[in-house]
């Protein structure tokens, strides 16, 4: 009987806290806005890009000697870089497909003796300006994406409107050094896109 009588109290308290927030946050529904990144999804991506980096050096030696980068974001992964072979571009592939919190994986990892440091020294500039042109374009959501730049080369990934898309196309297109853009997106449910991983150059 006492169970009983707190859990008719706990509900008629949960009850009235709902009509309290419904009554304070006004006629909008509340939670998290579409595409919204929150610090556990920021967090699950630094935990799959650890992991990957870490099982796909202990998966086999000679990525020691290649240029593997691991970029999460929203739990989709990009490979990118340059690997001695197609065996070694397939096994990290592999290794990453195994992480749970993994939905998909682009292997954009060529067939390449790895980059020099001035190289990726020069991709990061490019990365750094397009983020700060997209950071201080008025209105555009800059934190629902994320580029990363390899030999001039742009990835571009996050959750986007098509509108959104275009309009971040055209500012990295207009960034110094950018040979080619590739979009790894997302779109937002109000779009229609033909792919949703569609490649632009």
């Amino acid at each position: 009987m006492y169970r009983i009588i707190a859990a008719l109290s706990l509900a008629m308290i949960v009850s009235g806290c709902s009509s309290l927030i419904a009554s304070a946050t006004g006629p909008e529904p509340i939670g998290l806005s579409p595409g919204e990144r929150t610090f556990s999804m920021s967090l699950d991506d630094s935990n799959i890009e650890t992991t990957a980096e870490v099982n796909i050096i202990k998966a086999d030696a000679r990525f020691r000697e290649a240029n593997v980068n691991v970029i999460s974001f929203y739990n989709s992964v990009l490979l990118a870089g340059q690997v001695q072979n197609e065996e070694l571009k397939q096994k990290a592939e592999e290794v990453v497909r195994r992480i749970a919190e993994v939905k998909q994986v682009h292997n954009e990892l060529i067939i390449a003796e790895a980059s020099y440091y001035g190289e990726r020294t020069n991709d990061g500039l490019i990365s750094t300006r397009i983020r700060t042109a997209l950071t201080l374009e008025k209105g555009f959501p800059s934190s629902r994406t994320k580029v990363f730049t390899v030999g001039g080369t742009v990835y571009l990934m996050g959750k986007l409107t098509t509108a959104e898309a275009d309009k971040a196309v055209l500012i990295i297109s207009q960034v110094g050094g950018v040979g080619k853009i590739v979009k790894m997106l997302d779109y937002l449910p109000d779009t229609q896109p033909a792919s949703s991983a569609a490649k632009s150059s």
